[in-house]
């Protein structure tokens, strides 16, 4: 579910049932309830207040809320959706909300993990091995599941390898990023990135785990796909030309879709 609308409905959950709500979602002060759940979707302290305001016009809220100006059609077709469904049911649209955003969160944390034990199997790999230029062109099963764990799927160092060697060891997003070399064999140090997730695996029935959607990133560009505030315009430039070798795996997705993985 998008953000925007997530907030919405717990927005006018807030604004509907007040103290009611935020206890029912163990809170014990409508701030600490508006601070947690902003900062969970990543929005600024007041974002979830000012969307509840929007809702108190409509509401049986006693607050009057933005009442100096028309209600804005999303807000209306929100509170129609809504306003049908009873406390007990607009509870478990919540709470099914904020279950699925802090899994996601932990699904993350454990991804990020997993890239760098990742990284470091690839660092000690190359020493021995420096990849092979490869690409598919038909597409490849979905990779064995990890032995520890029933979420994640198995990666092959090779293949990333393979994915840095096609690119020549340099940074797909401008080859003249700088780098440094690696000690262990004077190679251009590059990062492997799957474009599409591994997290993204279960969504597909073909194997993520394929030259065609590893990049070869430097440092930096790696650390802005995963923490920048603006990585969209890399990764829209990664995506643009990566999107034909994509498809010749088997892998088919929009720009739009893509780009929800990294939100």
């Amino acid at each position: 579910m998008e953000t925007s609308k997530a907030l919405s409905i717990i927005a006018y959950y807030l604004s509907e049932y007040d103290l009611k709500a935020v206890e029912k979602l163990g809170y014990k002060t409508r701030q600490e309830a508006f601070e947690d759940i902003s900062c969970l979707f990543r929005r600024e302290n007041n974002y979830l207040k000012l969307r509840r305001d929007e809702f108190d016009v409509l509401t049986n809220s006693s607050r009057k809320g933005w009442c100096n100006r028309p209600v804005a059609p999303n807000v209306w077709r929100m509170f129609d959706e809504l306003s049908s469904k009873n406390f007990e049911e607009i509870t478990d649209i919540v709470n099914v909300i904020i279950d699925e955003v802090k899994t996601t969160d932990k699904d993350k944390a454990t991804e990020t993990k997993e890239d760098d034990e990742y990284i470091s199997v690839i660092n000690k790999v190359i020493v021995a091995q420096k990849g092979k230029k490869n690409k598919l062109s038909q597409p490849k099963p979905v990779p064995q599941m990890q032995s520890n764990t029933t979420s994640s799927y198995r990666r092959d160092p090779k293949v990333a390898l393979n994915a840095l060697c096609n690119a020549n060891y340099k940074c797909e997003c401008c080859p003249e990023h700088p780098t440094f070399l690696r000690k262990t064999n004077h190679l251009p140090y590059t990062e492997p990135h799957h474009l599409i997730p591994m997290s993204a695996q279960k969504d597909f029935s073909i194997s993520l785990d394929v030259e065609n959607n590893i990049v070869s990133l430097c440092s930096n560009c790696h650390n802005l796909l995963h923490y920048g505030a603006e990585n969209t315009v890399l990764l829209k430039k990664l995506y643009d030309t990566r999107k034909e070798e994509l498809e010749k795996a088997g892998i088919s997705i929009s720009f739009d879709d893509l780009l929800k993985y990294y939100e």
